[in-house]
Protein backbone atom coordinates (compact mmCIF):
# COMPACT_ATOMS: atom_id res chain seq x y z
CA UNK A 1 0.00 0.00 0.00
CA UNK A 2 1.45 3.39 -0.96
CA UNK A 3 1.59 6.64 1.13
CA UNK A 4 -1.02 8.03 -0.52
CA UNK A 5 -3.54 5.67 -0.83
CA UNK A 6 -6.83 5.97 0.97
CA UNK A 7 -9.62 4.27 2.55
CA UNK A 8 -12.82 5.18 4.10
CA UNK A 9 -13.92 3.81 7.72
CA UNK A 10 -17.41 2.49 8.49
CA UNK A 11 -19.88 4.56 8.68
CA UNK A 12 -19.98 4.22 12.62
CA UNK A 13 -16.71 5.61 13.06
CA UNK A 14 -18.05 9.17 11.17
CA UNK A 15 -17.92 13.04 12.95
CA UNK A 16 -21.58 14.42 12.42
CA UNK A 17 -19.85 16.17 9.45
CA UNK A 18 -16.40 14.97 8.57
CA UNK A 19 -15.26 12.38 5.96
CA UNK A 20 -12.81 10.09 8.31
CA UNK A 21 -10.27 8.81 5.68
CA UNK A 22 -6.51 7.80 6.62
CA UNK A 23 -2.79 7.75 5.05
CA UNK A 24 0.05 5.75 5.15
CA UNK A 25 2.87 7.97 7.22
CA UNK A 26 6.54 5.87 7.27
CA UNK A 27 5.09 3.08 10.27
CA UNK A 28 2.14 5.14 11.40
CA UNK A 29 -1.75 5.67 10.01
CA UNK A 30 -2.32 9.19 10.16
CA UNK A 31 -6.12 9.60 10.30
CA UNK A 32 -7.94 13.00 8.82
CA UNK A 33 -11.65 14.25 8.54
CA UNK A 34 -12.44 16.32 5.59
CA UNK A 35 -15.44 18.43 4.59
CA UNK A 36 -16.31 20.48 1.75
CA UNK A 37 -14.71 20.24 -1.53
CA UNK A 38 -13.69 24.07 -1.97
CA UNK A 39 -10.37 25.33 -3.56
CA UNK A 40 -8.49 26.62 -0.27
CA UNK A 41 -7.75 23.79 1.71
CA UNK A 42 -8.08 24.53 6.02
CA UNK A 43 -6.17 22.76 8.24
CA UNK A 44 -7.02 21.86 11.51
CA UNK A 45 -5.32 20.81 14.65
CA UNK A 46 -7.46 20.16 17.92
CA UNK A 47 -6.33 20.29 21.27
CA UNK A 48 -4.43 17.76 23.98
CA UNK A 49 -7.48 14.59 24.47
CA UNK A 50 -9.12 15.68 21.84
CA UNK A 51 -9.56 14.52 18.24
CA UNK A 52 -10.17 15.91 14.48
CA UNK A 53 -13.82 15.58 15.28
CA UNK A 54 -13.61 18.31 17.23
CA UNK A 55 -13.88 20.53 14.05
CA UNK A 56 -16.89 18.84 13.01
CA UNK A 57 -18.44 21.73 14.58
CA UNK A 58 -17.22 24.45 12.04
CA UNK A 59 -19.26 25.79 9.01
CA UNK A 60 -18.82 26.03 5.17
CA UNK A 61 -21.62 27.08 4.19
CA UNK A 62 -20.36 28.67 0.80
CA UNK A 63 -18.29 25.98 0.57
CA UNK A 64 -15.29 27.80 -0.30
CA UNK A 65 -12.95 25.86 1.65
CA UNK A 66 -11.88 22.40 2.09
CA UNK A 67 -11.15 21.56 5.80
CA UNK A 68 -8.60 19.01 6.41
CA UNK A 69 -8.67 17.89 10.40
CA UNK A 70 -5.99 15.96 11.30
CA UNK A 71 -5.41 13.46 14.23
CA UNK A 72 -2.46 14.51 16.27
CA UNK A 73 -0.18 11.76 17.04
CA UNK A 74 -1.40 9.76 20.09
CA UNK A 75 -4.87 11.35 19.36
CA UNK A 76 -8.38 10.01 17.88
CA UNK A 77 -7.88 7.03 15.46
CA UNK A 78 -4.03 7.92 14.47
CA UNK A 79 -1.88 4.91 15.36
CA UNK A 80 1.82 6.80 15.78
CA UNK A 81 4.33 4.32 15.64
CA UNK A 82 7.65 6.73 15.20
CA UNK A 83 8.33 6.44 18.81
CA UNK A 84 8.01 8.93 21.26
CA UNK A 85 9.20 12.18 18.62
CA UNK A 86 6.88 14.16 16.77
CA UNK A 87 8.61 17.09 14.95
CA UNK A 88 7.53 19.95 12.54
CA UNK A 89 9.77 18.33 9.88
CA UNK A 90 7.34 15.16 9.91
CA UNK A 91 4.20 17.29 10.18
CA UNK A 92 5.48 18.66 7.24
CA UNK A 93 5.95 15.70 5.24
CA UNK A 94 2.46 13.96 6.22
CA UNK A 95 0.61 17.31 5.12
CA UNK A 96 1.89 17.25 1.52
CA UNK A 97 0.64 13.33 1.97
CA UNK A 98 -2.88 14.52 2.66
CA UNK A 99 -2.61 17.30 0.34
CA UNK A 100 -1.31 15.12 -2.71
CA UNK A 101 -4.34 12.39 -1.58
CA UNK A 102 -6.83 15.28 -1.62
CA UNK A 103 -5.58 16.53 -5.26
CA UNK A 104 -4.21 19.35 -3.91
CA UNK A 105 -0.70 21.09 -5.08
CA UNK A 106 2.10 20.06 -2.24
CA UNK A 107 2.55 23.68 -2.48
CA UNK A 108 -0.68 25.13 -2.49
CA UNK A 109 -0.59 27.79 0.56
CA UNK A 110 -2.46 26.88 4.13
CA UNK A 111 -5.03 28.33 6.21
CA UNK A 112 -4.24 26.90 9.91
CA UNK A 113 -6.62 26.69 12.54
CA UNK A 114 -5.46 25.48 15.70
CA UNK A 115 -6.95 25.34 19.44
CA UNK A 116 -5.28 25.01 22.66
CA UNK A 117 -1.89 22.36 21.85
CA UNK A 118 -3.39 22.52 18.35
CA UNK A 119 -2.38 26.87 18.27
CA UNK A 120 1.28 25.56 19.36
CA UNK A 121 1.76 23.08 16.37
CA UNK A 122 0.44 25.56 14.08
CA UNK A 123 2.91 28.54 15.44
CA UNK A 124 6.35 25.99 15.23
CA UNK A 125 4.88 24.94 11.79
CA UNK A 126 4.65 28.50 10.52
CA UNK A 127 7.84 29.43 12.01
CA UNK A 128 9.91 26.84 9.84
CA UNK A 129 7.49 26.91 6.83
CA UNK A 130 5.59 30.28 6.05
CA UNK A 131 5.62 30.45 2.99
CA UNK A 132 3.49 27.14 3.24
CA UNK A 133 1.12 29.51 5.42
CA UNK A 134 -1.60 31.85 3.87
CA UNK A 135 -3.34 32.09 7.33
CA UNK A 136 -3.77 31.39 11.11
CA UNK A 137 -6.89 31.59 12.94
CA UNK A 138 -5.58 30.06 16.81
CA UNK A 139 -8.29 29.68 19.34
CA UNK A 140 -7.24 29.80 22.78
CA UNK A 141 -3.42 28.71 21.24
CA UNK A 142 -0.89 26.77 23.79
CA UNK A 143 2.94 28.07 22.79
CA UNK A 144 2.28 31.54 23.47
CA UNK A 145 4.76 31.86 26.57
CA UNK A 146 6.61 28.88 27.86
CA UNK A 147 5.40 27.80 30.60
CA UNK A 148 8.22 26.80 33.86
CA UNK A 149 6.87 23.48 34.32
CA UNK A 150 6.31 22.65 30.78
CA UNK A 151 9.99 23.91 29.82
CA UNK A 152 11.43 21.90 32.83
CA UNK A 153 8.84 18.46 32.35
CA UNK A 154 9.73 18.25 28.13
CA UNK A 155 13.33 19.42 27.81
CA UNK A 156 15.42 18.46 31.24
CA UNK A 157 16.46 15.31 31.81
CA UNK A 158 15.55 15.74 35.40
CA UNK A 159 11.98 17.34 35.22
CA UNK A 160 11.53 14.68 32.44
CA UNK A 161 11.97 11.84 34.43
CA UNK A 162 10.29 13.35 37.76
CA UNK A 163 7.47 14.12 35.27
CA UNK A 164 7.14 10.22 34.39
CA UNK A 165 6.95 9.58 38.24
CA UNK A 166 4.60 12.02 38.84
CA UNK A 167 2.09 10.53 35.99
CA UNK A 168 2.98 6.88 37.89
CA UNK A 169 2.49 8.62 41.34
CA UNK A 170 0.44 12.11 41.25
CA UNK A 171 -0.78 12.38 44.61
CA UNK A 172 1.87 14.70 45.40
CA UNK A 173 1.16 16.85 42.17
CA UNK A 174 -2.57 17.14 43.48
CA UNK A 175 -1.39 17.59 46.72
CA UNK A 176 1.09 20.57 45.81
CA UNK A 177 -1.23 22.52 43.36
CA UNK A 178 -3.89 22.58 46.52
CA UNK A 179 -0.90 24.08 48.43
CA UNK A 180 -0.28 26.62 45.31
CA UNK A 181 -4.16 27.54 44.82
CA UNK A 182 -4.63 28.69 48.47
CA UNK A 183 -1.07 30.82 48.09
CA UNK A 184 -2.22 32.72 45.54
CA UNK A 185 0.22 31.29 42.99
CA UNK A 186 -2.33 29.33 41.04
CA UNK A 187 -5.67 30.34 40.44
CA UNK A 188 -8.53 27.80 40.87
CA UNK A 189 -8.71 27.33 37.20
CA UNK A 190 -5.37 25.97 36.80
CA UNK A 191 -5.99 23.70 39.87
CA UNK A 192 -9.25 21.99 38.77
CA UNK A 193 -7.50 22.01 35.19
CA UNK A 194 -4.79 19.76 36.93
CA UNK A 195 -6.89 17.54 38.95
CA UNK A 196 -9.21 16.56 35.85
CA UNK A 197 -6.16 15.48 34.03
CA UNK A 198 -4.45 13.49 36.96
CA UNK A 199 -7.32 11.81 37.97
CA UNK A 200 -7.33 8.71 35.05
CA UNK A 201 -4.09 7.11 34.85
CA UNK A 202 -4.88 6.45 30.67
CA UNK A 203 -4.88 10.70 30.37
CA UNK A 204 -1.99 10.56 32.46
CA UNK A 205 -0.08 8.21 30.13
CA UNK A 206 -1.43 10.62 27.28
CA UNK A 207 -0.35 13.92 29.01
CA UNK A 208 3.46 12.31 29.49
CA UNK A 209 3.91 10.69 26.15
CA UNK A 210 2.42 13.98 24.63
CA UNK A 211 3.98 16.64 26.30
CA UNK A 212 7.49 14.15 25.71
CA UNK A 213 6.80 13.46 21.80
CA UNK A 214 5.72 17.48 20.88
CA UNK A 215 8.52 19.05 22.78
CA UNK A 216 9.90 19.97 19.23
CA UNK A 217 7.23 22.07 18.80
CA UNK A 218 8.55 25.23 20.78
CA UNK A 219 7.56 28.48 18.82
CA UNK A 220 10.27 31.47 19.16
CA UNK A 221 7.60 34.03 19.53
CA UNK A 222 9.95 36.85 18.49
CA UNK A 223 11.22 35.41 15.41
CA UNK A 224 7.40 34.44 14.47
CA UNK A 225 6.17 38.16 14.74
CA UNK A 226 8.95 39.20 12.54
CA UNK A 227 7.56 36.63 9.68
CA UNK A 228 4.38 37.93 10.68
CA UNK A 229 5.36 41.46 9.90
CA UNK A 230 7.62 40.52 6.91
CA UNK A 231 5.15 38.02 5.26
CA UNK A 232 2.41 40.45 6.19
CA UNK A 233 0.54 37.26 7.34
CA UNK A 234 -3.30 37.23 8.21
CA UNK A 235 -3.68 36.07 11.74
CA UNK A 236 -6.86 36.40 14.05
CA UNK A 237 -6.76 34.92 17.72
CA UNK A 238 -9.62 34.13 19.91
CA UNK A 239 -9.60 33.61 23.53
CA UNK A 240 -12.45 33.20 26.05
CA UNK A 241 -13.30 36.00 28.45
CA UNK A 242 -13.36 33.61 31.99
CA UNK A 243 -10.10 31.08 30.68
CA UNK A 244 -8.14 30.96 33.13
CA UNK A 245 -5.92 28.69 31.25
CA UNK A 246 -4.88 30.10 28.56
CA UNK A 247 -6.01 33.85 29.54
CA UNK A 248 -6.72 36.65 26.81
CA UNK A 249 -4.04 38.90 27.99
CA UNK A 250 -1.46 36.45 26.10
CA UNK A 251 -3.09 36.85 22.95
CA UNK A 252 -3.00 40.94 23.65
CA UNK A 253 0.64 40.89 24.24
CA UNK A 254 1.30 38.73 20.88
CA UNK A 255 -0.27 41.21 18.10
CA UNK A 256 2.15 44.35 20.09
CA UNK A 257 4.15 46.13 16.74
CA UNK A 258 1.82 43.60 14.64
CA UNK A 259 -1.57 45.19 14.56
CA UNK A 260 -1.91 45.86 10.61
CA UNK A 261 -1.78 42.09 10.23
CA UNK A 262 -3.17 40.13 13.94
CA UNK A 263 -5.81 40.61 16.11
CA UNK A 264 -7.28 38.98 19.09
CA UNK A 265 -10.93 39.09 20.42
CA UNK A 266 -12.42 37.74 23.34
CA UNK A 267 -15.49 35.48 23.79
CA UNK A 268 -18.07 35.75 26.36
CA UNK A 269 -16.82 31.87 26.85
CA UNK A 270 -13.89 29.89 29.02
CA UNK A 271 -11.27 27.30 27.18
CA UNK A 272 -13.49 25.13 25.06
CA UNK A 273 -13.63 27.85 22.43
CA UNK A 274 -15.06 25.15 19.91
CA UNK A 275 -18.12 24.94 21.84
CA UNK A 276 -19.48 28.75 21.08
CA UNK A 277 -21.73 29.61 18.11
CA UNK A 278 -18.95 32.72 16.99
CA UNK A 279 -16.48 30.20 16.68
CA UNK A 280 -18.70 28.14 14.74
CA UNK A 281 -19.37 30.75 12.02
CA UNK A 282 -15.28 31.27 11.88
CA UNK A 283 -14.72 30.43 8.53
CA UNK A 284 -17.42 32.39 6.89
CA UNK A 285 -15.77 35.32 9.05
CA UNK A 286 -12.41 35.20 6.95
Amino acid sequence: MKNTEIAILPESFKPAHLEQKYILYRQSVISYGVSGTGAQPVVCFHGFNESAQAFSVLKNNTNRFTILAIDAPFHGNTRWREGCRFTPDQLHEILQLVLTAESFAATTPLILVGFSLGGRICLSYYQQYPQNVQQLLLLAPDGLEMSFWYWCSAHTMIGNRLFAFTMKHPWWLIKFAGILNKAGVINAGVKKFTIHYLHRPQVRQMLYTTWTAFRFFKPDIAQIKKIIARRQTSVQLYFGKYDSVIPARRGFQFIKNIEPFAQTYVLETGHRLLQDKTVHRVLDLL
